[in-house]
């Protein structure tokens, strides 16, 4: 590994170098042919912030936990460097599955960490930048201003060629739209309206029967069973224009999940995406009427899903 830092997330290696100075370098995604060897390395797990286990279902290039190979000869014992390489993992993952709302979220989760390597993580973020920011400030939360993380509008500004003398950052990404094919993940608003429910009973009911004699095998089959059930709905992205409230309205179904295993097939209204995107998205591409989707994650009370623009 010589002075190698590896982060294995799912069957990808990323790599990181650390000089004899300190510096900490992101050399990117492994892309040799063999396998690299760890089999002297520290092995450190990455940092709970980021859990599979917290979410109901979370699509299958982020249902992993990172772990942290760093060569014999390297020190990470700086709390600043320890801390980023156990937090990074996430992260790099999130960007590489193009999950723009989760990198977004797990940047400003830990966001001290990631500024003590500025430049780095401006590195890592910058190729999905764009799609980030307008997760975060239009998707999310409509009240967070940009210019608060400027780690990250300062990329999207030169990405999108912004200046904010000319036009505003909504025209901005409606001309971006306008001329670039587009992967966001959205939280779905007005979910409480609607009787869309993520659970089964007759799925809690797989548990029941376990048996010791093959518990391990079990549940994995279990686990399989469940991934591929909530991957495998049908989910609905399009637009409203006879919606009497906005005319920009973009409505989320999804196929329910009792109705599925019961055998009767159907769409259920699950939520909107939020009006600040909408309107931008529909006003970029506005003989666009539908949008290739899935379902991106399910965690406690939320909705997430990948849209394509």
């Amino acid at each position: 590994m010589n002075s190698q830092i590896l982060i294995k997330i799912a069957s990808d290696w990323f790599e990181f170098t650390k000089s004899k100075t300190g510096q900490l370098d992101y050399v990117g995604k492994w892309e040799k042919n063999d396998k690299p060897n760890v089999t002297d390395a520290q092995k450190l797990a990455s940092s709970t912030y980021f859990t599979p286990s917290y979410y109901t279902f979370i699509d299958s290039a982020l249902n992993f936990n990172p772990v942290v190979y760093i060569a014999p000869d390297v020190d990470v014992s700086d709390k600043d460097v320890f801390d980023y390489l156990i937090h990074i993992g996430a992260l790099l993952a999130a960007v590489e599955s193009k999950n723009s709302l989760l990198a977004g979220e797990l940047y400003l989760r830990r966001r001290t960490v990631f500024e003590k390597f500025a430049q780095l993580t401006q590195y890592i973020l910058e190729p999905y930048c764009v799609e980030i920011l307008f997760s975060l400030c239009y998707g999310r939360m409509s009240n967070i201003d940009p210019d608060t993380i400027p780690l990250l509008f300062d990329s999207v500004k030169e990405k999108l060629d912004f200046d904010s003398s000319r036009e505003t950052l909504d025209q901005a990404y409606m001309r971006w739209f306008k001329k670039n094919n587009v992967t966001l993940t959205l939280p779905l608003v007005g979910t409480c309206f609607y009787s869309w429910d993520p659970t089964s009973y007759l799925l809690d009911k797989l548990c029941d029967n376990l048996s010791c004699d093959d518990l391990l095998g079990m549940v994995e089959k279990i686990r399989n069973a469940k991934h591929s059930f909530y991957e495998s709905l049908e989910t609905s992205v399009q637009a409203e224009p006879y919606n009497s409230h906005d005319k920009n309205s973009i409505l989320v179904c999804i196929e329910s999940p009792e109705a599925k295993i019961s055998g009767n097939p159907g769409l259920e209204k699950a939520g909107h995406i939020r009006a600040l995107a909408a309107k931008i998205i529909r006003e970029s591409k506005p003989k666009k009427m539908s949008y290739t989707s899935k379902l991106s994650y399910l965690g406690g009370d939320e909705i997430v899903v990948s849209v394509e623009l």
